[in-house]
């Protein structure tokens, strides 16, 4: 019997050895080598700031997109969400926060409903475009610390919230109660992302990335966890393959993970230690958000000093493909790509909104 535990324990070893040797295989191809043997066309830095949003008075914190991209949801610390029209850029829509310290918002995929959150640590969903006023769906309350973000998963009756407590909580909207806690995160989580239909990523100012399937218990943990920053983990979003997410961090760096590797295969920008000095900031700064243009190839991620930088994830090197240097007057706290792919939107401490395309 202990003859055949050995011989067991021998044969687990040699399996991982040969697991071990084949993600590195696959780490150590990198997406610069892939991509020069392809035919790629060349960035040309010619975005423009298309349209001006303006109608807040207070800093911006959050923004989020309609589905079919004609629409775009702000919240602010003035204590509302406003909805506006993106060809227009008239209001469609004011919703009165009860709580003016909001810090996260989102829309569903059909426009019905938005979501926000903050230092209330409640997430309060509102059903808009009715043509009346918005009016108060539901209120998820349970976290203990404030609310970093929350996203509508799949449907309007799971939510996803993600909070300073250091849990993400996955919510049936239409109850009211908690179905599963995601509890790993040693610190404040700062953004959840869906992966597809049963899976989602949470980031944290621990520095680390993890995988959730909603379809385990979270008492068996998560699927995956990704180290590798030094500094918080301000913003994560995932690639258009599906397999693959870009996290940018207070460290100075933009880093490209493959779920597939379990690990980084890229990473851009420059690693920012005590005595470095951020290259697009005059003072402390570092990158707030992040967003991937529709292909995948071209990040783009908003900087405390109002820039946005963007990054090609096929260039070959960790220089920005291209800035866009005073986009704001002040701190960039959000940017996203449309859904369609054909502008991007960005928030700030400014007071306003502007689309780039």
């Amino acid at each position: 019997m202990i003859q055949k535990a050995e011989a067991m324990k021998k044969e687990i070893n040699t399996l991982n050895v040969k697991i071990e040797m084949e993600l590195n295989k696959r780490r150590n191809s990198s997406l610069a080598g892939t991509a020069r043997s392809a035919a790629l066309i060349p960035i040309r830095p010619n975005v423009k700031c298309r349209r001006t949003l303006r109608g807040h008075f207070g800093k911006i914190t959050d923004l989020s997109w309609s589905a079919d991209g004609t629409t775009v949801v702000s919240a602010s610390q003035d204590g509302n969400l406003l909805l506006w029209d993106t060809v227009t850029t008239s209001k469609k829509e004011t919703v009165r926060l009860k709580s003016a310290y909001v810090m996260s918002v989102c829309m569903e995929d059909e426009g019905r409903f938005v979501a926000a959150g903050g230092l209330d640590n409640a997430c309060s969903i509102y059903s808009v475009g009715g043509g009346g006023p918005a009016k108060l769906a539901t209120e998820l309350v349970s976290h203990e610390g404030y609310l970093a973000s929350c996203k509508f998963f799949n449907s309007p009756s799971r939510m996803i919230t993600a909070s300073a407590d250091a849990t993400a909580l996955l919510w049936d909207v239409e109850k009211g109660r908690i179905i599963d806690t995601f509890a790993e995160h040693k610190t404040n989580l700062t953004e959840v992302v869906m992966k597809d239909a049963n899976t989602f990523l949470s980031s944290s100012t621990d520095r680390s990335i993890k995988l959730w399937d909603v379809r385990l218990s979270a008492k068996k943990g998560s699927l995956q966890t990704l180290t590798g920053h030094t500094g918080d983990v301000n913003g994560i979003t995932m690639l258009a393959e599906g397999n693959s997410l870009v996290s940018c961090s207070e460290d100075g760096t933009v880093r490209v993970w493959d779920l597939k590797a379990y690990g980084e295969v890229s990473s851009f920008g420059q690693l920012l230690g005590p005595a470095d000095r951020d290259p697009f900031s005059d003072g402390d700064a570092g990158f707030t958000s992040i967003s991937a243009s529709r292909s995948g190839r071209l990040v783009f991620c908003g900087h405390s000093e109002g820039s946005v930088v963007c990054y090609d994830v096929l260039g070959g090197t960790k220089d920005p493909a291209y800035v866009l240097n005073n986009a704001h007057e002040e701190h960039v706290s959000c940017v996203e790509v449309s859904p369609t792919g054909e502008g991007l939107c960005t928030g700030s401490w400014d007071f306003s909104l502007k689309i780039f395309a």
